[in-house]
């Protein structure tokens, strides 16, 4: 049934065979851990109902559970994507299928999670043959995208990465296909942009939606900056062919900024340092621009403010250190699996500083000493069985990388996939420090740049094999 993606042009009906392969599966191996493998094999990491204890997934299902019964004997009036107390989407989700089929069980959920993990590994395949890799390669890799163990956390569990993960590959698509020159795949930009901030937007990471709406903001500049290069170079052809390209980047831009949540109140002048003018005793130790309300993130009590910085760039920063120093500390470390927990931020410099040992961690964890251990349950104890063989493919690929990169550096929106991808993976293990969600929040990013390292480079040496 596969044979067809191996043939010279790549038709819609392979795309639709190959979504249906990849959901196949993953409604196969939801259904195997939870009616099998936890169940049967693995009983105590199995809390019940097919779900693995000490997750997340049991709080979106308990909230699912009275909202679908809440539903049942009030009407449909009463759902909420948000429901009280959490205000988490995965239980307003769930409660809707429950609802909706009268079944409050986590399988239910199962064709959900199949949907969006196999539209992700094919816009993965689809990504990949833009790179002019054989389809053979495209497949191999995004079926290793869509098999590999750290998955099924959101493809048998309750959980938000699958469609985080499908927004962001929506995203990479929309990027690509915006500098194409052929019209329907302006189009088709335009569709998977909106997609993507709608996925974000509906998982409830608002974060991923104001990073985003930054990173398309510097993509119409970049742009821009290319049509002013053609203009240039008189180059009439190139120029009106980025013109399209950039309505299209601009497009995705404001249906960006129209997901923003408005601020409470404008940002005022940004302050200067403390320590410039130690004298203004009566001045308040900590400048808050663009404070949001009290009871949604209270005044840090150290921050260094930078001259040279934006006030609205900087103040990201300062939600970021918020969050590592304030709540992280107070209410998330000393888990399983924590990582430099002890490290804290108080200015811009000291993220800077830190980036390269963020980048150690983001990359290569969890370290081989972290590899075949005992962990404090069983389900964490099956995870560092599994994941070092993952851990390995991606230590392959970090050697292959910059092959693939300089293969395809003439390539404009690659270099902005690229800032995105490193970014995230940043960002994510700054904002929690702790093995376990790198490795999930990650995994979208990292098995991109993986595919893209391993299937450039296979299809240069069996290139260069045939001459020879």
């Amino acid at each position: 049934m596969l044979s067809k993606l191996m043939e010279s042009k790549l038709k819609p009906i392979d795309l639709l065979i190959l979504w249906i392969v990849f959901y196949l599966y993953s409604v196969f191996v939801g259904f195997l851990v939870q009616f099998f493998v936890l169940p049967v094999l693995f009983p105590s990491a199995h809390w019940k109902d097919g779900l693995m204890v000490g997750g997340d997934w049991i709080l979106f299902h308990t909230e699912a559970v009275e909202l679908a019964k809440k539903i049942a004997s009030e009407g449909w009036s009463t759902w909420t994507l948000r429901p009280a107390p959490n205000y988490q989407a995965m239980s307003g989700i769930t409660a809707f299928f429950y609802a909706l089929t009268g079944i409050h069980k986590p399988w239910v959920i199962l064709f959900y999670n199949a949907f969006l993990h196999a539209s992700a590994g094919v816009i993965l395949f689809y990504l990949l043959t833009l790179f002019e890799v054989s389809k053979k390669y495209a497949l191999i890799f995004s079926t290793l995208f869509v098999v590999f163990p750290t998955s099924l956390t959101w493809v048998s569990q309750i959980h938000k990465d699958g469609l985080y993960i499908l927004g962001a590959y929506s995203t990479f698509l929309a990027i690509a296909l915006a500098f194409s020159q052929k019209t329907f795949h302006n189009l088709l930009a335009v569709f998977f942009g909106i997609l993507s901030g709608l996925s974000f937007f509906i998982v409830g990471r608002e974060y991923a939606v104001k990073i985003f709406f930054y990173f398309h903001g510097f993509t119409v500049l970049a742009v821009f900056a290319i049509i002013i290069f053609q203009l240039i170079r008189k180059n009439k052809e190139k120029t009106l062919q980025y013109l399209k390209t950039l309505s299209v980047v601009f497009l995705i831009f404001l249906f960006f900024d129209f997901l923003q949540p408005q601020p409470q109140q404008p940002p005022p002048p940004p302050q200067q340092q403390q320590q410039q003018q130690p004298q203004q005793q009566q001045q308040p130790q900590q400048p808050q621009p663009q404070q949001p309300p009290p009871q949604q993130q209270p005044p840090q009590q150290q921050w260094i403010w930078s001259p040279y910085i934006p006030d609205k760039v900087e103040y990201l920063f300062y939600q970021l250190a918020y969050w590592r120093n304030e709540v992280w500390t107070k209410h998330l470390a000393g888990r399983p699996g924590g990582i430099d927990e002890d490290v804290r931020f108080y200015s811009v410099w000291d993220f800077i500083e830190y980036t390269p040992r963020a980048f150690i961690i983001g990359l290569f964890s969890p370290f081989p000493s972290f590899w075949f251990t005992k962990g404090s349950t069983t389900g964490g104890t099956i995870a560092r069985y599994i994941t070092p063989f993952e851990a390995v493919y991606l230590y392959v690929a970090w050697i292959l990388l910059p092959f693939a990169i300089w293969k395809h550096r003439e390539k404009p929106w690659l270099w902005i996939i690229l800032l995105i991808s490193f970014s995230f993976i940043w960002f994510h293990t700054i904002a929690e420090p702790n093995v376990g969600p790198i490795v999930r929040k990650r995994y979208g990013y990292v098995m991109f740049l993986s595919a893209l390292s391993y299937s450039v480079f296979l299809a240069e040496v069996f290139k260069r094999w045939k001459r020879s």
